[in-house]
């Protein structure tokens, strides 16, 4: 005969039952903000340029070169219609994207210039809504230029055409050195927010805190990488020049890629006198 269970002797905590509730805010925060820096290492690791034909591939300085013309003169220009012509030319460069590179340009540039007009444009509203329209439209055509450059072209071009410009070696290095270790750093902060998830039980009662000690971690680990590297380099005998690539001659093609320029530039100079 089975003895029966005496449940009157029982505190009431034990008779109780509670279901326990998973904190879904706290995982809804960590993924998010995981997911969030997952898709910034991703856009660090350099997407593929554009694939053009072997015959138009244009060297990385004429480039550079044509970037730094075009931006220039969006920035010292205050003729609309020139303008409105600039427009038109990058427009036409945007034409020979493949359509997911277009919308990848058509995404940055739109969020770059809502940037833009939160950040920078709002005091050139004391000016009146046409000096905020001119002035808009200047912003949107350096950021569109910059974006372009920026889809088509490898970051490790920006370094050769940076040395085919005779940039001193010190920023190139660092360039170089911020681009490789902020990828680094990313990726550390990720591996740590992944741990700190597996060992949080409970939602974190004051989140920013624990935003300042996971920055303060990185900035120990950044520290400790800077000595790593400074190490590394020392005992390798750099002396802080870089070796000079050979230089290939340039060839027509360089040279018509920089005609469009070239003429709004001759364009602007005679038109203004």
């Amino acid at each position: 005969m089975k003895p029966t269970r005496h449940t009157a002797d029982l505190p009431a905590w034990l008779q109780t039952t509670t279901t326990v509730t998973t904190a879904t805010a706290k995982h809804q925060w960590w993924q998010r903000n995981q997911q969030h820096l997952r898709q910034l290492l991703s856009r660090l690791a350099q997407p593929t340029p554009v694939t053009v034909t072997t015959r138009w591939q244009i060297a990385p300085q004429f480039k550079l070169v044509r970037l730094l013309l075009l931006v220039i003169l969006i920035a010292v220009s205050r003729n609309a219609i020139l303008l409105w012509g600039l427009a038109l030319l990058i427009g036409g460069q945007l034409l020979w994207l493949p359509p997911h590179q277009l919308r990848h340009f058509i995404k940055s540039w739109l969020i770059s210039v809502a940037a833009a007009l939160l950040f920078v444009l709002p005091s050139y509203w004391l000016a009146g809504p046409s000096t905020l329209l001119f002035f808009g439209l200047k912003t949107s055509l350096m950021l569109a230029n910059a974006q372009y450059y920026r889809l088509t072209t490898p970051f490790q071009a920006l370094l050769t055409g940076l040395k085919a410009l005779h940039c001193p070696d010190l920023l190139i290095m660092t360039l170089a050195i911020a681009i490789t270790y902020l990828r680094m750093l990313g990726q550390h902060l990720l591996l740590t927010m992944e741990a700190l998830e597996l060992r949080t039980v409970a939602p974190a009662a004051h989140p920013y805190r624990l935003i300042g000690a996971l920055f303060g971690n990185l900035y120990l680990k950044s520290y400790a990488y800077a000595l790593e590297l400074y190490t590394a380099m020392e005992a390798r005998g750099f002396n802080g020049h870089y070796a000079r690539a050979t230089t290939h001659s340039t060839h027509w093609r360089d040279y018509l890629a920089l005609t469009p320029a070239l003429i709004v530039w001759a364009v602007f100079i005679f038109w203004g006198h």
